[in-house]
């Protein structure tokens, strides 16, 4: 039987990038909760991959918008 774990790391890698790379453009036209959804499944993807640096960096950009964008009204 095939060991195919690394391919599926790779894909779960390529699939969060492209989530991340999407979230970008519905950011640029001021889509914020489109953004954060696609930051959100990127994040897994990363998770799923093993990707620790990119999860985190996803995760932080992903509070970032959240915080300047929705802020909670008092």
């Amino acid at each position: 039987m095939t060991d195919t774990s690394d391919q599926f790391l790779a894909f779960y890698k390529k699939k969060g990038d492209n989530l991340a790379e999407l979230s970008q453009n519905h950011f640029k036209n001021k889509e914020y909760k489109k953004a954060l959804e696609l930051l959100n499944q990127a994040y897994g993807m990363y998770v799923k991959a093993g990707a620790k640096e990119e999860a985190e960096t996803t995760k932080n950009r992903f509070n970032e918008i959240k915080e300047n964008y929705f802020k909670k009204k008092e």
